[in-house]
This record gives C-alpha cells, structure tokens and sequence, in this order.
C-alpha cells in the first residue's frame, strides 16, 4: 500500500464513523422534533443555537480545527434538523386540523 493509500483508507474509515455519529444524531435531533411538534414549540432555538456554537468552536479549538469549517458543518447540519422539526410541526398541526 503507497503513502497515499494508506492516508486515503484512513480518511474512508473516518468518513464511516463520522456517517454512524451523524446517523445516531439525526435520531435524536427527529425525536427533538416530534416532541417540539406535540408540545407546539418552534422548530427553531436561537438560544440553544448559540450555545451550541460555543461548545463547537470550543471543541474545534481542543481537537486542532478551524472553528469556522466546524461551524460551517453544523450550521448546514443545524438547518437540516430544523427544516425537518418544521415538517413535524406542520404535519402535527394538520393532523390536528383533520
């Protein structure tokens, strides 16, 4: 295996874990959505975002990261979960409408 065989593997194993943790992330962020739908909540939280993005920069600066590449990353993986809670809220407040 050449050098760049070797570092291209560990980037495919990386990339493996990365997809299982955004798997396991996204079934708690729907659970987040179905409870804000039932309990009428905005889908979105500012507040909570700017902790978040705290906690992101700070963990960026731990590991060796650039903070604005991490928080590029969880911004489109923010929006993704809240586009999905809008879904749940609206769904909820038809099935409620029926």
């Amino acid at each position: 295996m050449t050098v760049l065989e070797g570092l291209r593997s560990a980037i495919d194993k990386t990339d493996q874990q990365i997809v299982a943790l955004l798997a396991q992330r996204f079934i708690f962020t729907e659970a987040v959505g179905e409870y804000k739908a039932a309990n009428q909540l905005h889908s979105q939280d500012p507040k909570r975002e700017e902790q978040q993005f705290k906690k992101i920069v700070e963990l960026s600066e731990q590991y060796g990261l650039r903070p604005e590449y991490a928080i590029d990353i969880y911004r489109k993986i923010m929006d993704i979960a809240i586009s999905r809670h809008q879904e749940l809220l609206t769904d909820n407040f038809t099935d409620q409408a029926v």
